[in-house]
């Protein structure tokens, strides 16, 4: 009973896995030759269809940041239509998608790169601009604590956005709004 219940799924699976249709799907994104040796991949879910692709170059574990001349990532998108994203001083992201805060139908994204150590770093508002990721806002953030994720850094007032950053002042944490201008 057990052999047929096998046959029978595994039937199934391969008959559900057969599809005569293809598509033709141009790409435009940046192509990357990558040396398992030396790089590496982190896949970020952005949402129900969209994925981003980080190439990362890979770490001695001994690196401190200040073994290379530059660290860089390089950005992918699962959607076609969006182009590469490059962000120097970094050796990792965290990513989150907004989607369209601006009216154009085109999303916008925070991006806060990923260091050697300490919990501050920059949080990067980008959005799709003729093609291009444009670099909107920028602040920064501790993103040790975990009141104010990159889901929670984008406020609505009105119908304005703002931008949620860190400082520390008198030791405390305090956290700005700046308001987002596209």
């Amino acid at each position: 009973m057990k052999n047929c219940c096998f046959f029978l799924l595994s039937a199934m699976i391969l008959l559900a896995c057969q599809s005569k249709e293809t598509k033709k799907v141009e790409v435009t994104s940046k192509t990357f030759i990558m040396d398992a040796e030396k790089q590496q991949l982190d896949t970020i879910i952005l949402g129900e269809k969209d994925t981003a692709i980080i190439v990362k170059d890979r770490l001695d574990t001994a690196d401190t940041g200040g073994k290379k001349q530059r660290y860089e990532i390089n950005i992918m998108f699962s959607n076609k239509k969006w182009p590469t994203l490059k962000f120097n001083e970094a050796i990792g992201a965290d990513l989150y998608m907004i989607g369209d805060i601006d009216g154009d139908d085109q999303p916008e994204l925070l991006l806060r790169p990923e260091w050697f150590s300490s919990c501050w770093a920059s949080i990067n508002l980008f959005s799709l601009k003729e093609g291009a990721w444009k670099l909107i806002k920028k602040g920064s953030m501790y993103f040790c604590a975990d009141e104010y994720p990159l889901s929670k850094r984008i406020e609505k007032q009105n119908d304005t956005y703002y931008l949620l950053v860190d400082t520390l002042a008198d030791d405390q944490f305090v956290v700005q709004k700046k308001k987002i201008k596209f």
